[in-house]
């Protein structure tokens, strides 16, 4: 008589509910929200107001990290104001203008909820919580014949359509290849990445090339390769 084996099940959690517990942010066009775990975690209550920082030394259009340092200082031009919800969670208010500086954050703002909620991670070296900042192809341009010579991830777009998702060292003579190419593009949208090595440009345009094909279903049409070899 054969022995039935009993099938084994593995019981699995709502994504949104397993993270709940980890600190986030989301960014809004009136501030900077902060989850009810993030201010546990920060003990954000015992302080009225907040700084936000880049690392020093390197442009902020390539900022990837935004630094939030929690004080009971006076509210200046760099310190700002913290409102408390009483259900839960608190807004760091006034930070448009700062926003409006680093053009990452600012075209985030104008995304999908989604994609606006952010969770923090700690610079242990520093003992300061930031929250990163994802590339957004935040620098657009029609003059394609005019493009700088920069490292950097970019998109090339054909009536709104993307057509490709690449990264290069060279964005001026890579688009040129790609005119010799034929590929067809009126727009090239980039963001500067000349602080980072080869790997790390590579591994951006893997995280956007994944994105697409999460969000699209497939690969941009002249992009034949999910990433890292796709140049």
């Amino acid at each position: 008589m054969t022995e039935v084996v009993k099938t084994k099940l593995r019981r699995l959690r709502r994504m949104s509910h397993f993270l709940l517990d980890r600190p986030s942010i989301t960014i809004r066009s009136t501030g900077i929200y902060f989850s009810a775990s993030a201010v546990d975690e920060l003990d954000i209550n015992k302080y009225q107001n907040c700084i936000l920082s880049v690392e020093d030394g390197i442009d902020i259009q390539e900022a990837l990290r935004v630094y939030v340092e929690f004080n009971n200082d006076p509210v200046s031009d760099e310190n700002c104001p913290i409102r408390m919800h009483k259900a839960n969670g608190c807004m760091v208010s006034a930070t448009s203008t700062i926003f409006n500086q680093i053009p990452r954050a600012k075209l985030l703002a104008s995304k999908k909820k989604s994609e606006r909620r952010i969770f923090l991670e700690k610079d242990n070296t520093i003992n300061t919580w930031y929250f990163p900042l994802a590339p957004q192809f935040e620098t657009r341009t029609r003059k394609v014949d005019n493009l700088p010579e920069v490292k950097c991830i970019y998109q090339l777009v054909f009536r709104e359509n993307i057509q490709r998702i690449g990264e290069t060292g060279n964005l001026h003579r890579r688009c040129k290849e790609y005119q010799r190419d034929n590929i067809p593009f009126d727009e090239v949208r980039y963001s500067l990445m000349n602080n980072l090595s080869d790997d790390e440009r590579k591994s951006w345009e893997t995280y956007h090339l994944q994105k697409y094909l999460r969000d699209v279903g497939q690969l941009p049409p002249y992009n034949y390769q999910n990433g890292r070899s796709t140049n």
